[in-house]
């Protein structure tokens, strides 16, 4: 089966932060949500590194920075993430974690000395850099006297006016599985035609029974970026550049449902698990200019172009796995039955093929420098996550552009431009070694009609480096926090679900160095 997912059910995809029932724009945001990334050393200002140049985070960042250099140098960096998810649903909380050894950094700066005429000289950089880790594991539980996931599923089936015949014909006996969640639902005893119409509406077993729901979503994958860039500096004075990167979207993402009936008599639960897993490549253009005002300030402005990913290739999968105690029916002799063992039955795997396209980032900063005992920093970033696009080649003609149409809008709709501010600072306590500092504030990027929930993320960070005339070495902490939420699955009438609350945080360790030669 090939189509395209109009909705992922269930299914939560983050950027060490997001959850909600996504469909695409839920996805677009996903990918195009990055905190502080860079060196040690940059992380420990709070990201702010588009003014300060000669490191190697402006291959990434700020390619103009590159002209600073005049001497080459290699470095690569080591992280440890452990990520911490409180929830709080239906009055019960819950915690969950999970951690990540990785590698942010890894690159190579070479400079040469002059270009023709003597008043320019440049470096070529290229490297390998890690924008966004995908991990932030939920669980979720309490006790739910208002609805079933099954009434999902029954409101879907109603939406479309199924019959049980109708669902019978939306699954394949040959394979065992069932084109959509209400097939499997109904293939498995859990949801049932109405005994007059032979189908809507449709109805469960004993719906006012107490419902005991336990959820767990986690999520793997990363955003990565190989980076190739060039930053030339005129009479040391005026600094241009121009970076090429070719980004790569690997994530994986799992959501477990489980629900038990209180006193059931006929159905005793099920759960439901979902899989969504999606992979792209990308290509985008960042330029950036820095202007030495005089020995101690420096001004800086950068411009990356949005990421172009040509194929986003996702696969779906779910699971459903019902516990009957006993249903009555009608053997193939035309008597009364009671089943007492339904089979589990998949849902047929799904996939898609679309075009994303990432959202612009303008950014534009200083750095002040207070002779040679240290300096202050600060930028400010734009965002616009509103402009981000979806639309899918492989569906082609009027169905691409009613799928279009349709996630564009919600886009457009649901998000808005971000202004994100990073501010450090660095002192330098002996001739080799320098304290750090930074802080930083991420707006959420959603529009004010979304919701009320304030999801800016606050990131502070210090750290420490020793420099020589050969090497250095540099050790960084970073913590950031956030809120969010996370809701299951939604009903029509919003009194009948509930979604849970969410307090997300993050602490990094990393380990950067380098070699000058």
């Amino acid at each position: 089966m090939k189509k395209a997912l109009f909705l992922l059910f269930s299914v939560f995809t983050l950027s060490e932060a997001m959850a909600q029932i996504y469909t695409y724009p839920g996805l677009a945001k996903q990918f195009s949500t990055s905190y502080s990334s860079g060196t040690a050393r940059m992380q420990a200002l709070g990201g702010a590194n588009s003014a300060l140049g000669a490191d190697l985070s402006s291959i990434s960042g700020n390619p103009a920075g590159l002209g600073f250099y005049t001497r080459s140098e290699v470095n690569m960096s080591l992280a440890y993430t452990g990520v911490q998810t409180k929830s709080t649903y239906l009055s019960s909380t819950d915690e969950a974690s999970d951690s990540q050894l990785q590698v942010p950094t890894l690159g190579m700066v070479i400079s040469s000395n002059t270009l023709s005429g003597g008043d320019w000289h440049g470096s070529f950089g290229f490297g390998y850099s890690r924008q966004a880790i995908f991990i932030q594991p939920i669980r979720v539980s309490g006790t739910n006297n208002r609805s079933s996931l099954l009434d999902s599923f029954i409101e879907k089936a109603n939406d479309k006016e199924a019959t049980g015949a109708s669902l019978d014909d939306e699954y394949d006996t040959s394979s065992g599985t069932a084109s959509s969640a209400e097939a499997l639902a109904y293939q498995t005893f859990l949801i049932n035609p109405n005994f007059n119409t032979g189908g809507a509406p449709f109805e469960r077993f004993q719906p006012l029974l107490p419902t005991s729901q336990v959820g767990f979503a986690s999520n793997s994958g990363a955003l990565t970026s190989w980076d190739f860039a060039y930053g030339a500096s005129y009479r040391d004075k005026f600094y241009l550049g121009a970076a090429l990167h070719f980004s790569k979207i690997t994530s994986s993402s799992t959501t477990n449902w489980k629900e038990e009936y209180i006193g059931a008599k006929q159905v005793a639960g099920f759960q439901y698990d979902e899989t969504l897993q999606t992979n792209g490549s990308g290509i985008a253009l960042s330029l950036g200019g820095i202007y030495k005002v005089n020995s101690s300030l420096r001004l800086s402005f950068a411009l990356k172009t949005p990421t172009y990913y040509d194929q986003m290739n996702e696969t779906y999968d779910a699971r459903l796995n019902p516990n009957v105690i006993g249903i009555p029916s009608i053997g193939s002799s035309g008597n009364p039955i009671t089943i007492t063992k339904v089979n589990p039955i998949r849902l047929t795997t799904n996939e898609f093929t679309y075009q994303f396209l990432s959202p612009l980032k303008i950014s534009g900063g200083f750095a002040y420098f207070f002779s040679k005992r240290g300096f202050l920093t600060a930028d400010l970033e734009y965002v616009g996550y509103g402009g981000m696009k979806v639309y899918s080649a492989e569906l082609g003609g009027s169905a691409n552009q009613a799928f279009q149409t349709k996630y564009n809008s919600q886009i457009s709709r649901n998000f808005e431009g971000a202004l994100n501010v990073k501010v450090g600072a660095e002192i330098r306590v002996l001739p080799m070694l320098s304290i750090r500092g930074g802080a930083a504030m991420y707006e959420g990027g959603y529009a004010p009609s979304y919701d009320s929930i304030n999801r800016n993320s606050f990131l502070f960070s210090g750290g420490i480096g020793y420099r020589s005339s050969t090497f250095y070495i540099d050790l960084t902490a970073i913590q950031r926090t956030q809120k969010d939420a996370y809701t299951p699955y939604a009903l029509k009438n919003v009194e009948d679900y509930s979604s849970a609350s969410l307090n997300l945080s993050s602490t990094q360790f990393m380990l950067g160095g380098g070699i000058y030669f």
